[in-house]
């Protein structure tokens, strides 16, 4: 095509199609970047606008909140952080930090002199904010909290509105230090509860299913052979042809009366289309088939690929992952025959695809859920979709936590656990007994069960604390896995902390008899007489590790019950820390977890938790650049 003849094309209308060798026609003008910071301060409408990666949308309005004179720049430090580039970039992450905002802004506001501006805050506002939460909050939930405030702090822009206190304290490490507590996860289900709570679900699908197959049954009859149908089957039909077509529900009149009866028409949508009662029993078919966590099954996609006919392909989004690696693509067997449908995860996804195929037509939502919900709601945006697409929504569009009422589901189908109680369901406790399950039939081992997340959070958030998988283990554990468990629960680190220095300044024998040696050998650690490479060593002669004096790699010296680690050896201890990351960057998990996993658990949870915040950050003005984990390691034979 020629210059002339491409031209006219464009002021026709039609732009000419690239071929090979030929540019693709870029968009005319100047792009121009969507305001995410809407209105002004003073106006009623400064919002931040949310566009997330999780297709949700929102807009965190802060005209009205306290405090104005903070607005402007809270909200484009908000918008920094919810942004294109922001690391909160689903609306559950970013509603965690707005109601940071809000709590923060509202005590603000109480107070007698209000800061007017974010150049009014200093550390003692964070601090009174702390105080005031301590009240009616756990610590770990305002540490939490006050991280978020944080956070956004460090994108107001410029940094020098802030004093230079302010921004010290913001950037200061170790706010989380004391305060951060491993929460116990809760156990999966025993065997028979699981295989109770599944058994239930399955057969509310399976009605499910029948049900609506029923109805497009009707339908089909209506249209083909209306003479087969009952007077009423035929007006029953009639209604659903109309429900099929344009997707209105018609409204039913209670009896006598010009009121609407709400309860007769779920009754009828629920004839073609999923209700919210449906979805309890559904998400649990989906983790527990599946073994993907609650929010997974809630974002699963409606596009996918059928592979031969025995596997589905689909791409599922794994919210904690990042953003880097929030997308997997798995392929999940469908079941050879259709009784295996609501026994395999590919089988029940194209089920569900199927029982909700009908309702995305008005939806219009490219996740696989869509019920048809009468129930009201107060989320004005949650209520113009609902109206825009006559009642037909996705469920966790606008919130993925909605409320499912799962234990109401599991008293109606009379669970119970295995003391008799009535079950308590929770999603994280299924997925947990279905990782246990699944560790159990491949004998425990742990590279071949993982498939949701990766060994170690297989291992540490899912496996470990679990009763049951634990009663298993102790009947197949090896002598050698046994040995080495014994082994890592006997390491005691013995710690000469702030309180121990203040002790043995005042009274060095009972330091000593603290830490089970001598006074004389512990003053001797103390001044450095007996240090190695990051830690002293209180009997260096007597190894635990080999006949006489130690042999081993400074490295065993962090899991050594002769070693003994005091504020001096901070320094080399996050050189170390340092050394270790920086190791795990090119070596395998396997490989870095074999090598220097208990290493690094031993200083990262027992060792420099120990030390304060204040003492580590003195320590990392004088740590070293390197300590050479090759000489850690100590010394290698000649090749």
């Amino acid at each position: 095509m020629s210059a002339d003849a491409d031209a006219d094309a464009v002021v026709a209308g039609r732009r000419a199609r690239p071929g090979r060798g030929r540019a693709a026609a870029g968009p005319q003008g100047r792009y121009e970047l969507e305001p995410l910071v809407t209105g002004a301060a003073q106006a009623r409408t400064l919002a931040v606008a949310f566009h997330g990666e999780d297709g949700r949308r929102w807009s965190y309005v802060f005209a009205s909140l306290p405090c104005p004179g903070l607005h402007t720049d809270l909200a484009a430090a908000f918008a920094a952080r919810t942004g294109p580039v922001g690391a909160l970039r689903t609306k559950a992450s970013a509603d965690k930090a707005w109601a940071a905002v809000l709590r923060l802004l509202n005590f603000l506001g109480a107070l007698r002199r209000p800061p007017r501006g974010v150049a009014e805050l200093c550390p003692a506002h964070l601090q009174r904010y702390r105080m005031h939460r301590r009240v009616t909050v756990a610590e770990h939930g305002v540490a939490m909290e006050l991280t978020q405030i944080r956070l956004l702090l460090r994108e107001v822009t410029p940094q020098e509105k802030l004093t230079a206190e302010l921004r010290d304290h913001i950037r200061r490490p170790g706010h989380l230090i004391g305060h951060y507590k491993k929460r116990q996860g809760r156990p999966g289900y025993s065997d028979r509860e699981l295989a109770a709570l599944m058994a239930a679900a399955r057969a509310d699908v399976v009605a499910i299913r029948d049900r609506i197959g029923k109805a497009e049954g009707l339908i089909a009859a209506l249209a083909a052979a209306p003479d087969t149908l009952t007077a009423q089957e035929r007006e029953l039909a009639a209604a659903l042809a109309g429900m099929d077509r344009d997707g209105t529900v018609p409204h039913v009149r209670r009896a006598g009366g010009n009121l609407f009866d709400g309860a007769a028409e779920v009754a009828l949508a629920r004839h073609l289309f999923l209700v919210d009662a449906d979805l309890a029993p559904l998400v649990i078919m989906g983790v527990g088939l599946s073994g993907r966590n609650g929010e997974t099954v809630k974002e699963l996609p409606a596009e996918h690929r059928v592979l031969d006919g025995r596997a589905v392909a689909v791409n599922l989004v794994k919210r904690r992952r990042g953003k880097a690696v929030s997308r997997e693509t798995v392929h999940w067997e469908t079941g050879a025959t259709g009784s295996r449908q609501l026994h395999t995860p590919g089988g029940f996804y194209l089920l569900l695809q199927g029982l909700t195929e009908r309702g995305r037509r008005f939806s219009g939502n490219g996740r696989i859920w869509s019920v048809w919900s009468a129930a009201a709601t107060r989320n004005r945006e949650a209520a113009r979709v609902k109206l825009e697409c006559l009642g037909h929504i996705d469920p966790f569009a606008v919130r993925i936590g909605r409320w499912l009422e799962l234990s109401g589901w599991a008293a109606q189908h009379g669970l119970t656990d295995d003391h008799g109680r009535p079950l308590q369901m929770s999603l994280n406790r299924l997925k947990t007994a279905v990782e246990v399950r699944l560790t159990k039939s491949l004998g425990g081992h742990l590279p071949s069960a993982r498939r949701t997340n990766t060994m170690d959070v297989s291992f540490l958030h899912y496996l470990r604390d679990d009763p049951h998988i634990r009663q298993w283990a102790e009947q197949i554990l090896t002598a050698a896995i046994d040995d080495a468990e014994n082994s890592a629960r006997t390491f005691g680190p013995r710690i000469l902390d702030r309180d121990g220095q203040q002790v043995l300044a005042h009274d060095p024998h009972a330091a000593a008899s603290a830490l089970a040696t001598t006074t004389a050998t512990l003053i001797s650690a103390a001044g450095g007489q007996l240090d190695t490479l990051a830690s002293a060593c209180l009997d260096i002669d007597h190894s635990p590790f080999n006949p006489g004096r130690c042999a081993v790699s400074f490295l065993t010296c962090l899991r050594c019950p002769n070693a003994l680690v005091t504020e001096r050896h901070l320094p080399a201890l996050l050189a170390l820390a340092d050394e270790l990351q920086a190791a795990l960057d090119h070596m395998g998990v396997d490989a870095w977890s074999a090598k220097y996993g208990i290493t690094w658990l031993t200083l990262t949870r027992l060792i420099l938790p120990r030390f304060t915040a204040a003492q580590q950050q003195a320590a990392a003005e004088t740590k070293p650049a390197s300590l050479t984990l090759d000489l850690l390691d100590g010394p290698k034979e000649p090749r």
